[in-house]
This record gives structure tokens, C-alpha cells and sequence, in this order.
């Protein structure tokens, strides 16, 4: 099966140099890092996947016509697809240092998920051709739910140095983050079962259907997604970094002098996110007992109200409790020289696509290899990822700006793109110095004594001629 998929921020959450950006794939990144201060101006990612078509992105680019969905796309359904949308925007964010050995982080964002899982696309497929109701029709779908989520964060980071000794360096770091609710979809079905009889036109089914949204639909206007809509909640992220620091020969001065390098062999890096969940108060949640047979009819110009007026309904306002999509990450990076360094990054989802009410991740992998430096970053990562096959993308930081895609070269390189994710920032990064006053006053000093050597040896080499 070939499948449509994308991964945020792939290569970015490696870079050294990433700062402030960082803080969302590992707190412990806040302390100990190659800045004196990171401020977020605004960055940008979104991810779209599914696996039930894919697209020709390069008739979409190359057609003046215009895109044929017909033509430049290809449809794989099955009994279980699913659908996933991830958007996240780090709004304005800072870190500074407080000591040597700690640092704090203040970070803003706004963030969205989509999760459909287990759509019987087989059906659907059926039911989008031109003759489907001249024939009759089965009717399966098993744990079918999906959740539509969007919420604010704002994130106090706290780091600090654990273990500092010749070879080997821990940080830790934890994000408590206070969360405001703009608004929830849901729903749910542990089965359906049934077929539609073309002869009679009619819908013979069994199996139950849950609905609910935090949204106000008594007023059109106001049945919309709202930021502070009453709902508020609590959650964190942990994370720990460990480094393995050998003398690497181009690097001989003592950690506290060398802020400014990177001073590992290789590290690990291991984060718990998204720890929590948002509660919402007095919502509306529609519980069907679907049994019997009934006209096909009822449904063609509004599905719920052929719900409404065919099943039994249970209508009730509960306290609903939305869960975040709690994720393990996983990272190695090994230095191979100065500028070049061998990573790999994954995320393994801690949230079940079979449980309702809540949002997920998608589960990846990705070997991320890249040129690293103080103003210019340029990576390149080979994935594999949940729902896909291999996806291969590309990004660059300079300066101010970082710019990439997870899936940007096999999207051009591919007649059926299975991935679709970018994202862009802007900030302003305050490096380090690159030596202390210390540092710099015995690297002056050294110079200075490898100077009058090379010039003694001169003067003894034209005392011999």
C-alpha cells in the first residue's frame, strides 16, 4: 500500500544551532546551548497525511491547465484509513541563560491536530462512483473515531547542567505549559454494520455512532473554532541529553571556556511530551442506537438529520476530556568532524489510534545527515514514517531565517507524492562568544610564545648559514 505522509521540523531538530525551536522536541536543549539568548520571531509547520491517495506533484507544478484530481492522483483504499493534519506555530519566544549551569525558556504557540482513523475508504470509493447506488452495498466500519483539536500554549522552560565530568555531560530540562482551548470536533463508532439494498433504496444497518463538539451550532455565527472558549488545562514535557566529550583535538580548552562549540563525540537525547489534557465544560454530545432499515433517501441532503430522525438518539451536555498527543522522542547525533555530524531522530506516538477523544502523532524515523556551523546549517533526512514509505526532504538555516520540507525531493522525484509538510521561521539568535576573556588571553598568549619560537629558529637557521 503507498500512502500520502510528512514530518515537521525534519533536520532542524537536530541542529545545534536551532535554539529557541529546539525547545519543542527536547527541554533539556534550553541549557548549556550555543547561545547567550534566542528570540522567536514567528515559525511555521504544517503536515498533512493520509493513506488513501496520493498525488503528482509534478503535473500539479508542470499542467498550465491546472490540477486533475482524477488524473494526477492514484487511490489506495482499504477498510482503515486514516487522515492526519498537524499545524504548529511558535509565536514570539525567548531563552536566555541564568548561570552557567541553568537557563530558562518562554515560549508561545498556537496548535491544531486532525486524527481520522480507520475510514473504510473501500466504501467511500464505492459511494463516489457515478453508478453506486445501482448496486447494493456492504456496510463495515470497525473502531472507527476522529478528533479535531486546537489549542494555545504558553510554556515556561527550565534547564540545567546535571553532571559535568571529564568525558561525560547530562542536562535535563522540563516545559510546564498552560493551555487554552479554541474549540474541539469528535466522534466514534465501535461498529458498523449493514448493506444498502439498490431494489428498494434502502439502508439496512446496525452498530452505534457518537457525536460531540465544544462548538456552539445554535448560532451560525458563532459555530466556529475560538481561542479562549472557556476551556483550559495543564501539561509538560521532560527531557534529558547526554554527550560523550573526548578530546577532539580541534577542540583542547575546558567545557566552561567553550560555550560557543560543540564539544561531543556523539549524544542521546530522550523527551516525554505533550503530557496532559484539555478539559471542556458543558458539551453537546449526540449518542445514536443505529438498528433497523430505512429509506436512503433521508440521508442525501443532510446526514444528521436522517441520524436524528431514523435512531434513537441520547442528547446530553458532559464534561469532556480531550487528550493531547503524548509522544516519546528519540535522538543520536554523532560529530564526524567540526561541520559535519550524523544524526537520527524519531518519535514513537504514546496514544492508541483505536482510543477516542484524543490526538496523536504519527510514529517516524529519520537518518538526518548535515553540514553544521555558527551562521549556516544545511540538512537532509531519509524517513520512514507511520501510514508511508520512504520520504526524503531537505532544509537550511541562515542567519535569521530556516526554511525546509520533510518530503521536498521526493515529492519531485515521484509520480505519486505520499508526503506534504514545510515550514519557515524567523528569529534572532545572540551566539555565544566563541572563547571566554580567559580563553582568549591564553590563546593570545600561546600565539604569542609560538611567534618568538618561529623567530628564534630563524635567527639560529641564519646563524648557521
Amino acid at each position: 500500500m503507498q500512502h500520502l505522509s510528512a514530518q515537521s521540523y525534519s533536520g532542524l531538530e537536530l541542529d545545534n544551532f536551532s535554539g529557541i525551536n529546539s525547545l519543542t522536541f527536547n527541554p533539556a536543549n534550553v541549557v548549556d546551548s550555543r547561545f547567550r539568548a534566542d528570540i522567536n520571531i514567528a515559525t511555521v509547520g504544517s503536515t498533512i497525511t493520509t493513506d488513501y491517495f496520493g498525488i503528482n506533484l509534478s503535473n500539479l507544478i508542470d499542467n498550465p491547465d491546472g490540477f486533475d484530481f482524477d488524473e494526477d492522483s492514484q487511490t489506495f483504499p482499504s477498510q482503515a484509513n486514516n487522515l492526519y493534519l498537524n499545524l504548529d506555530v511558535l509565536g514570539p519566544s525567548f531563552m536566555f541563560n541564568l548561570a552557567p549551569k541553568h537557563a530558562l525558556g518562554i515560549t508561545t504557540r498556537v496548535r491544531a491536530f486532525m486524527n481520522v482513523n480507520r475510514i473504510n475508504g473501500s466504501l467511500y470509493e464505492t459511494l463516489s462512483e457515478d453508478d453506486a447506488f445501482d448496486n447494493d452495498i456492504n456496510i463495515d466500519m470497525e473502531n472507527l473515531n476522529g478528533t479535531i483539536h486546537a489549542w494555545t500554549e504558553a510554556g515556561l522552560t527550565y534547564g540545567m547542567v546535571l553532571y559535568d565530568g571529564k568525558n561525560h555531560f547530562l542536562k535535563g530540562g522540563i516545559t510546564l505549559k498552560y493551555l487554552q482551548g479554541a474549540g474541539a470536533v469528535f466522534f466514534n463508532s465501535d461498529r458498523i454494520q449493514g448493506n444498502y439494498d439498490a431494489a428498494g433504496d434502502t439502508i439496512t444497518a446496525n452498530g452505534d455512532l457518537t457525536y460531540g463538539q465544544t462548538l456552539d451550532d445554535t448560532n451560525d455565527e458563532n459555530d466556529e473554532f475560538k481561542f479562549g472558549s472557556g476551556s483550559s488545562g495543564f501539561a509538560a514535557d521532560f527531557g534529558l541529553m547526554y554527550e560523550y566529550r573526548p578530546n577532539l583535538g580541534d577542540i583542547k580548552m575546558d567545557s566552561t571556556s567553550l560555550k560557543g562549540h560543540n564539544q561531543y563525540r556523539f549524544k542521546l537525547g530522550l523527551s516525554l511530551q505533550d503530557m496532559g489534557k484539555l478539559s471542556y465544560e458543558n458539551v453537546n454530545v449526540e449518542e445514536y442506537v443505529i438498528s433497523g432499515t430505512v429509506s436512503a433517501d433521508d440521508f442525501e441532503e443532510d446526514f444528521q438529520q436522517g441520524l436524528e430522525d431514523n435512531y434513537d438518539q441520547t442528547s446530553t451536555v458532559q464534561n469532556v476530556d480531550l487528550q493531547l498527543p503524548t509522544t516519546l522522542r528519540y535522538m543520536a547525533d554523532y560529530r564526524i568532524n567540526r561541520n559535519l555530524y550524523l544524526g537520527l531522530s524519531g518519535v514513537l506516538s504514546l496514544n492508541d489510534d483505536t482510543s477516542p477523544l484524543s490526538n496523536r502523532r504519527l510514529n517516524y524515523m529519520s537518518i538526518v545527515p548535515r553540514y553544521e556551523s555558527r551562521l549556516f546549517s544545511l540538512y537532509t533526512n531519509l524517513s520512514v514514517m507511520e501510514y508511508s514509505d520512504f520520504i526524503w526532504g531537505a532544509g537550511f538555516r541562515f542567519c535569521l531565517l530556516t526554511v525546509g520540507s520533510g518530503s521536498i525531493i521526493s515529492n519531485l522525484i515521484t509520480d505519486d507524492s505520499r508526503a506534504a509538510d514545510v515550514y519557515a521561521g524567523v528569529k534572532i539568535p545572540i551566539l555565544q562568544s566563541r572563547y571566554s576573556k580567559e580563553t582568549k588571553q591564553l590563546r593570545k598568549e600561546e600565539r604569542r610564545k609560538a611567534k618568538a619560537e618561529r623567530q628564534k629558529r630563524k635567527a639560529i637557521e641564519k646563524m648557521d648559514k
